[in-house]
Protein backbone atom coordinates (compact mmCIF):
# COMPACT_ATOMS: atom_id res chain seq x y z
CA UNK A 1 0.00 0.00 0.00
CA UNK A 2 1.19 3.31 -1.32
CA UNK A 3 1.31 6.22 1.77
CA UNK A 4 2.23 9.91 0.53
CA UNK A 5 2.33 12.65 2.76
CA UNK A 6 1.89 16.64 1.78
CA UNK A 7 2.40 19.09 4.87
CA UNK A 8 1.24 22.11 4.50
CA UNK A 9 2.89 25.03 7.36
CA UNK A 10 3.48 28.16 8.19
CA UNK A 11 5.07 28.99 11.53
CA UNK A 12 1.93 28.62 13.63
CA UNK A 13 0.68 25.32 12.56
CA UNK A 14 1.20 22.07 10.04
CA UNK A 15 -1.38 20.10 8.63
CA UNK A 16 -0.04 16.91 7.75
CA UNK A 17 -2.49 15.10 5.07
CA UNK A 18 -1.96 11.20 4.27
CA UNK A 19 -3.12 9.93 0.80
CA UNK A 20 -3.47 6.27 1.23
CA UNK A 21 -5.07 4.02 -1.04
CA UNK A 22 -7.80 3.49 1.38
CA UNK A 23 -8.54 7.19 1.88
CA UNK A 24 -7.23 10.30 3.02
CA UNK A 25 -6.45 11.87 6.71
CA UNK A 26 -5.71 15.40 8.10
CA UNK A 27 -4.17 15.78 11.24
CA UNK A 28 -2.88 19.62 12.38
CA UNK A 29 0.23 20.09 15.20
CA UNK A 30 0.13 23.60 16.35
CA UNK A 31 3.93 25.28 16.99
CA UNK A 32 5.12 25.87 20.26
CA UNK A 33 6.90 29.09 18.51
CA UNK A 34 6.51 32.43 20.45
CA UNK A 35 6.03 35.83 17.43
CA UNK A 36 7.27 38.78 18.84
CA UNK A 37 5.43 40.49 21.92
CA UNK A 38 5.65 43.99 21.93
CA UNK A 39 4.40 45.69 25.36
CA UNK A 40 2.93 49.27 25.17
CA UNK A 41 5.72 52.24 24.92
CA UNK A 42 8.48 49.84 24.78
CA UNK A 43 11.10 51.79 22.15
CA UNK A 44 14.69 50.11 23.13
CA UNK A 45 15.82 46.88 21.81
CA UNK A 46 18.19 46.10 25.21
CA UNK A 47 18.17 46.08 28.77
CA UNK A 48 19.51 47.92 31.63
CA UNK A 49 20.82 45.67 34.22
CA UNK A 50 23.07 48.25 36.32
CA UNK A 51 25.62 50.33 34.58
CA UNK A 52 25.31 47.47 31.05
CA UNK A 53 22.90 47.28 28.57
CA UNK A 54 21.88 43.65 27.50
CA UNK A 55 20.94 42.99 24.08
CA UNK A 56 18.32 39.96 24.42
CA UNK A 57 18.54 39.91 20.40
CA UNK A 58 20.97 36.37 21.19
CA UNK A 59 18.93 34.41 23.84
CA UNK A 60 15.85 35.11 21.53
CA UNK A 61 17.60 33.73 18.63
CA UNK A 62 18.37 30.56 20.25
CA UNK A 63 15.40 30.25 21.61
CA UNK A 64 13.89 30.25 18.59
CA UNK A 65 15.93 27.73 16.93
CA UNK A 66 15.32 25.79 19.86
CA UNK A 67 11.56 26.00 19.41
CA UNK A 68 11.92 25.35 15.40
CA UNK A 69 13.95 22.14 16.13
CA UNK A 70 10.83 20.80 18.33
CA UNK A 71 8.03 21.88 16.03
CA UNK A 72 10.09 20.15 12.71
CA UNK A 73 10.96 16.85 14.43
CA UNK A 74 7.36 16.70 15.67
CA UNK A 75 6.75 16.76 11.96
CA UNK A 76 9.23 14.48 11.29
CA UNK A 77 7.56 11.74 13.57
CA UNK A 78 5.03 11.81 11.63
CA UNK A 79 6.75 11.28 8.39
CA UNK A 80 8.41 8.27 9.12
CA UNK A 81 6.38 6.12 6.81
CA UNK A 82 5.58 7.85 4.08
CA UNK A 83 7.12 7.01 0.65
CA UNK A 84 6.88 10.58 -0.98
CA UNK A 85 6.42 13.95 0.90
CA UNK A 86 5.15 16.86 -0.51
CA UNK A 87 6.08 20.45 1.49
CA UNK A 88 3.86 23.68 0.87
CA UNK A 89 2.43 26.49 2.84
CA UNK A 90 2.81 30.42 2.40
CA UNK A 91 6.03 30.81 4.12
CA UNK A 92 10.18 30.06 4.07
CA UNK A 93 9.99 27.87 6.55
CA UNK A 94 9.00 24.76 4.93
CA UNK A 95 12.88 25.44 3.35
CA UNK A 96 14.21 25.09 6.52
CA UNK A 97 11.92 22.08 7.14
CA UNK A 98 13.51 20.30 3.57
CA UNK A 99 16.86 21.41 5.22
CA UNK A 100 16.00 19.56 8.46
CA UNK A 101 14.50 16.60 6.45
CA UNK A 102 17.38 15.85 3.94
CA UNK A 103 19.61 15.68 7.52
CA UNK A 104 17.62 12.63 8.49
CA UNK A 105 18.88 9.00 6.63
CA UNK A 106 15.56 7.56 6.41
CA UNK A 107 13.89 10.61 5.06
CA UNK A 108 16.22 12.87 3.00
CA UNK A 109 15.69 10.98 -0.48
CA UNK A 110 11.79 11.21 0.06
CA UNK A 111 11.01 14.67 -0.39
CA UNK A 112 9.29 15.30 -3.76
CA UNK A 113 8.20 18.85 -4.09
CA UNK A 114 8.47 21.82 -2.40
CA UNK A 115 5.98 24.84 -3.34
CA UNK A 116 4.89 28.03 -2.72
CA UNK A 117 1.26 28.45 -1.55
CA UNK A 118 -1.16 30.75 0.15
CA UNK A 119 -3.30 29.82 2.96
CA UNK A 120 -6.07 27.59 1.90
CA UNK A 121 -8.15 25.20 3.20
CA UNK A 122 -8.18 21.82 4.43
CA UNK A 123 -10.00 21.04 1.39
CA UNK A 124 -8.29 22.83 -1.18
CA UNK A 125 -4.84 21.34 0.80
CA UNK A 126 -6.36 17.82 0.40
CA UNK A 127 -6.65 18.48 -3.62
CA UNK A 128 -3.86 19.77 -4.02
CA UNK A 129 -1.69 16.48 -2.12
CA UNK A 130 -3.75 14.11 -4.56
CA UNK A 131 -3.04 16.84 -7.95
CA UNK A 132 0.86 16.52 -7.08
CA UNK A 133 0.95 12.76 -6.18
CA UNK A 134 -1.44 11.71 -9.51
CA UNK A 135 1.38 12.95 -11.59
CA UNK A 136 4.93 10.78 -12.07
CA UNK A 137 7.73 12.12 -10.13
CA UNK A 138 10.38 13.86 -11.98
CA UNK A 139 13.71 12.57 -10.01
CA UNK A 140 16.12 15.27 -10.10
CA UNK A 141 19.11 15.64 -8.22
CA UNK A 142 19.08 18.52 -6.11
CA UNK A 143 21.50 19.03 -2.80
CA UNK A 144 20.20 21.08 -0.50
CA UNK A 145 22.69 23.63 1.60
CA UNK A 146 22.97 23.32 4.74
Amino acid sequence: MKKNIGVWLDTEKAYIITVEDNGTTVDKIESEIESRIRFKGETKAYSRMGNQFINPATKITHKRRHQLKHYFESITDRLADAEEIYLFGPAEIKVHLAKHISKEPMLKDRIRKVESEDHISENQMVACVKKVFEKKPIKVSVRIRH
